[in-house]
C-alpha cells in the first residue's frame, strides 16, 4: 500500500512537473491557459495511472493489439511511473511473505496523516463559518453602474472584508458597506467586474477542488506551491478580461489599490477576491496592458500532444513489458504445436537443455511466474484450463526445445521462459493482489515441539551465498548442489531436504483446495517426510479428493506437529492481458 501510494506522488510529481514546464511556455498566452495546466495538475492527485491502466485492461482494442501494449513506449512508461514496485516478474509471490506482525510504522504514517487532514479541516471549517456569518449579515444591494446577470446576488455587508464571491453552485457577491464612498463609479465597475468574472469561470468551485488536495495531500510541498500558482493565474485571467471590457488601465489599477487599503482579504481562497495574488505584479502588467498573444499552432499541437500521452501512456502500459535485453534468454529455441492427443505433459531443465512436451500454454504462465495453474487468468480458450483432469483441460498442446546459455543455472529458466513467451506467444501480462481463501500453515503444538517426521536440517538449501550461516551448521551455507542433501520430491509421500517450510507450503498446495502459506515463523532448512496412504493425485491448484484432503490434514498434524487453518489473506495472481499464437520453427 506505500509502494502504491508512493508511486502515485511520483506520477503526480512528474505530471505537475510538466504542466509547470507547459505553462512556462505559455507564459506571453492568456492566463486562462495557464490556469488549467495548473488545475490539471491538482486534479492529478485525486487520479492514479492505476485506474488508466485499469482501463486498459478492459478495452477491447487493447486485446487485440499485443504489439502495442508491449511496445519499448510501454515498458518506458511502465517502469517510470513505477519506480518504488518490484518487476512483477521476479518473486512474484512475494506477498506471501509478508510481514505477519502488525505493521507499526504504515500505522503511524496514517495516524499522522490522518491528523494533519482533520487539522486543516478544522481551521478552514471555522473560517467558512465566519463567512457564513458575514453572508447572513448581509442586505441587498443594487448598482446602477453594473446590472447583476442572473442567478447572482449582489449583498452588502457590514465590516472589512474586500469584494469577494461566495458560494459555489449559488454565488453571492459580497461588497463591504460603503463602498460607494471609498471608490470612483468606474473604479466599482471595474471591481465588480473583476468579480463577475470569477463567478463566469466558476472560479470557486476549482478552488474547492484544490483545497479537497491540499488537505488531503497536505505534506506535499508542490501541492501548496500549484495553490498559490492557481491563485495567480485566476486573478491574472480576471484582470486581463477586465482590460478587454472595460479598457481603463490607470482607473481599475487605481480601484484595486483603493480595496487594498481600506479592506481585509478573504482568508479562504475558494471565496473570490480582487486583491489576491501578488498585487504589486499584478498592477505593473495592468498598467502596461500588453496585449495577449494567441496560442499558435505549435504551442497548440504540444498541448494537445501532452494531454493525450498523459492519458493514452498508462493505458498502453496496463500490461507487465516485455523484459529488457540485459535479461538472460534462451541461446537456441524451438517451438511446435503437438497434435499427439496425448494426456500427459512435461517440462523442466535436463542438463543445459529446457525441455517442455504436449503442454498448454496456461501451465507454461504459470511455470514462468511462479504460481499455480489455478491463479493464472484470462487468456483465450487455446490457452486451456487448469482443471485437474488433463483431458478435460483443451486449449492447444506445444513442444519446446531450449538450450540454456553458459553461465546460467537452471534457477533462472523461469525468467527465460517468460522472455520466450513475450517473444514468440506476444505475451503480455500483469499481476493482481486479491484477497482470497488459504491455509495458513502453522505450529500445532503450544510447545512448539515437531512432529516425529519434521526435523532442523544442517542445511539450508534454499540460501543464498551472501546469507549468513545458519546457526545450527556453525559454518558456511553449503550451495545449493549437494545431490540427496537438498532434494524435493512429490509422488507417494511428500518428501523434503534442507528445505524450507514455504517450500513445504507450495508442496501442500497440490494436495489442497486452496493454496498454503507458511506461517509458522520458523527460519532455514528443514528435513520432511510426509507419508499417507490417502493421499491424492497433485491437483495443481484445483480441488483434491475428500478422502485425500482430509487424509493430508491428518498427516500435516501427525507427523509433521504442524496445522493447516482455513483463512483469508492476499494472494498474487497473473492475468494474461494479450496472447497470439506462435510461429512455428
Amino acid at each position: 500500500m506505500i509502494s502504491e501510494m508512493a508511486n502515485h506522488l511520483w506520477q503526480s510529481t512528474l505530471f505537475a512537473i510538466a504542466a509547470g514546464l507547459l505553462a512556462f511556455v505559455c507564459r506571453k498566452n492568456d492566463a486562462s491557459i495557464r490556469y488549467w495546466l495548473w488545475f490539471s495538475a491538482s486534479v492529478k492527485f485525486f487520479i492514479p495511472f492505476a485506474l488508466l491502466m485499469a482501463l486498459g485492461d478492459r478495452l477491447e482494442w487493447a486485446s487485440q493489439a499485443p504489439q502495442i501494449a508491449s511496445s519499448a513506449v510501454a515498458a518506458t512508461v511502465a517502469q517510470v511511473s513505477r519506480p518504488f514496485v518490484v518487476d512483477p516478474g521476479v518473486g512474484i509471490l512475494s506477498v506471501q511473505e509478508a510481514t505477519r506482525s502488525v505493521d507499526w510504522f504504515a500505522l503511524a504514517i496514517v495516524g499522522v496523516w490522518v491528523a494533519g487532514v482533520i487539522a486543516i479541516t478544522v481551521v478552514r471549517f471555522r473560517t467558512w463559518r465566519q463567512i457564513r456569518a458575514a453572508v447572513r449579515a448581509s442586505s441587498p444591494w443594487t448598482s446602477a453602474s453594473l446590472p447583476m446577470p442572473a442567478g447572482v446576488a449582489l449583498r452588502s455587508t457590514p465590516g472589512v472584508m474586500e469584494p469577494g464571491v461566495v458560494g459555489l453552485w449559488r454565488p453571492v457577491l459580497l461588497v463591504p458597506s460603503g463602498i460607494e464612498d471609498d471608490l470612483t463609479p468606474r473604479q466599482l465597475e471595474a471591481v465588480l467586474t473583476h468579480e463577475l468574472c470569477h463567478v463566469t469561470r466558476r472560479d470557486n468551485v476549482t478552488a474547492a477542488v484544490h483545497m479537497i488536495a491540499e488537505a488531503m495531500f497536505w505534506f506535499h510541498p508542490l501541492v501548496w506551491w500549484i495553490g498559490s500558482r492557481l491563485v495567480d493565474e485566476r486573478e491574472r485571467a480576471c484582470d486581463q478580461e477586465v482590460l478587454r471590457r472595460c479598457g481603463e488601465p490607470q482607473t481599475y489599477a487605481e480601484g484595486i489599490v483603493n480595496v487594498c487599503r481600506r479592506y481585509v482579504e478573504s482568508p479562504l481562497v475558494c471565496v473570490s477576491g480582487v486583491s489576491g495574488s501578488n498585487v504589486k505584479n499584478r498592477i505593473r502588467d495592468i498598467m502596461t496592458n500588453r496585449a495577449v498573444a494567441k496560442l499558435s499552432v505549435a504551442k497548440k499541437a504540444v498541448l494537445a500532444a501532452v494531454g493525450t500521452v498523459a492519458v493514452v501512456a498508462p493505458i498502453l502500459a496496463q500490461s507487465v513489458p516485455l523484459p529488457s535485453a540485459t535479461e538472460p534468454r534462451f541461446e537456441v529455441t524451438s517451438v511446435k504445436v503437438n497434435k499427439s492427443e496425448a494426456l500427459p505433459f512435461s517440462l523442466g531443465v535436463k542438463g543445459r537443455t529446457y525441455t517442455v512436451t504436449n503442454a498448454p500454454l496456461r501451465y507454461l504462465v504459470a511455470a514462468a511466474y511462479g504460481v499455480p495453474v489455478g491463479r493464472v487468468l484470462g487468456g483465450p480458450p487455446w490457452v486451456g484450463t487448469a482443471s485437474i483432469d488433463m483431458r478435460s483441460v483443451g486449449g492447444e498442446r506445444f513442444d519446446i526445445l531450449a538450450k540454456l546459455p553458459e553461465g546460467t543455472t537452471p534457477r533462472q529458466a523461469p525468467a527465460m521462459l517468460r522472455v520466450l513467451l513475450a517473444e514468440r506467444f506476444s505475451l503480455a501480462a500483469h499481476p493482481e493482489v486479491r484477497d482470497a481463501p488459504i491455509y495458513a500453515l502453522v505450529l500445532n503444538r503450544s510447545d512448539g515441539r515437531f512432529g516425529p517426521r519434521l526435523k532442523k536440517s544442517d542445511v539450508d538449501c534454499d540460501a543464498k551465498p551472501s546469507e549468513p550461516a545458519d546457526a545450527v551448521t556453525g559454518g558456511a551455507v553449503p550451495p545449493p548442489s549437494l545431490g540427496e542433501r537438498c532434494a524435493s520430491e512429490i509422488g507417494g509421500a511428500i518428501l523434503g531436504r534442507g528445505q524450507r517450510l514455504s517450500t513445504l507450503a507450495r508442496m501442500l498446495s497440490f494436495f489442497t483446495e486452496r493454496p498454503v502459506i507458511d506461517r509458522t515463523g520458523l527460519t532455514g532448512g528443514f528435513d520432511f517426510d510426509v507419508q499417507s496412504a490417502e493421499l491424492a493425485t497433485p491437483t495443481s491448484g484445483g480441488a483434491a479428493a475428500d478422502s485425500g484432503a482430509a487424509g493430508m490434514f491428518t498427516a500435516v498434524e501427525e507427523q509433521l506437529g504442524l496445522k493447516l487453518e482455513s483463512t483469508r489473506g492476499p494472494l498474487e495472481f497473473v492475468v494474461i492481458d494479450t496472447v497470439d499464437h506462435p510461429k512455428e520453427n
